[in-house]
């Protein structure tokens, strides 16, 4: 991962926990990065990712597969998500999805397109779904 990716992604975690102190939440921000970002009060765990462009279909997309490396040569694995939700952050219009690990399954990518039908539309800003782990 590059040092601008690094930046991001910290960025991404502060931006949230910030979000979620604004909100009546105390998250807590992990110092080791296993696949969990933020751990609220009742044990909430959360995986951060933040976007920063859109794709050629006009929409964002988050990668979710892990990378390995062996003898020289980078592989992509399917990772279940360890944490309870999935929160993006996308940088340009500052918007959140909130996604349930239930909802992200096995995937390899998440995309998000801000339109309405979108798969992904019902978690567009959708702290209420965070509202009942309080």
């Amino acid at each position: 991962m590059s040092n601008y990716s690094t930046r991001i992604g910290r960025a991404g975690e502060y931006r949230v926990a910030s979000e979620l102190l604004l909100r009546g939440y105390n998250p807590a921000i992990r110092a080791v990065d296993d696949g969990i970002d933020l751990v609220l009060e009742n044990g909430t765990t959360i995986q951060i990712k933040s976007v920063v462009s859109l794709n050629k279909s006009n929409s964002y997309t988050v990668g979710l597969a892990h990378s390995k490396w062996k003898k020289g040569k980078e592989t992509k694995e399917r990772q279940n998500l360890k944490a309870d939700y999935l929160l993006v952050w996308v940088i340009p219009t500052n918007d959140f999805y909130i996604i349930p690990k239930e909802r992200v399954g096995n995937k390899f990518c998440i995309t998000m397109t801000a339109q309405k039908g979108a798969i992904n539309y019902p978690f567009l800003n959708n702290w209420e779904i965070l509202e009942e782990e309080k």
